[in-house]
């Protein structure tokens, strides 16, 4: 792999570029910012999945239900037995998924306070303020 070098470049448009520290510390509150879109998400695993499993649970194991139907109208029968049991998967499969993403984000909530304490502590000693410089909007110095 080439990597072409721009000769012309200014060696001022540097410090329009933000550094990594930068990057990382907007990337941080970003994930903090949607952990609340997720922990909806979360919650609608935790209520619609078992809802949803109920549900195909009824319809698969109903004694007379698919017998029924079954004798009458067999392709839709097969159809409903099918998603049913398709829908039973997917909810337990969203049911899991949720399960780890709330787990995540217990660890999530716990390392961010840390990070903003360290954070502060950093900006605290470094004497933030001196120097100008914001990074991301959120009154942070770039050493994040």
């Amino acid at each position: 792999m080439y990597v072409m070098i721009d000769e012309d470049a200014n060696p001022s448009d540097d410090k329009k570029r933000p550094n990594i520290f930068e990057i990382l510390d907007e990337l941080i509150y970003h994930l903090d910012a949607t952990k609340k879109i997720f922990t909806i998400l979360i919650l609608s695993a935790f209520i619609l999945a078992p809802i949803t499993i109920a549900l195909a649970s009824i319809v698969i194991g109903h004694p007379h239900f698919l017998f029924l139907l079954m004798r009458r109208m067999p392709d839709v029968a097969s159809v409903i037995l099918i998603h049913s049991i398709v829908t039973m998967v997917l909810a337990v499969l969203w049911l899991f998924i949720g399960v780890q993403e709330y787990r995540f984000f217990n660890r999530w909530g716990e390392r961010f306070k840390r990070f903003r304490e360290s954070q502060e502590r950093i900006d605290r000693e470094l004497g933030e303020g001196d120097d100008g410089e914001r990074s991301a909007g959120h009154g942070r110095s770039g050493m994040g």
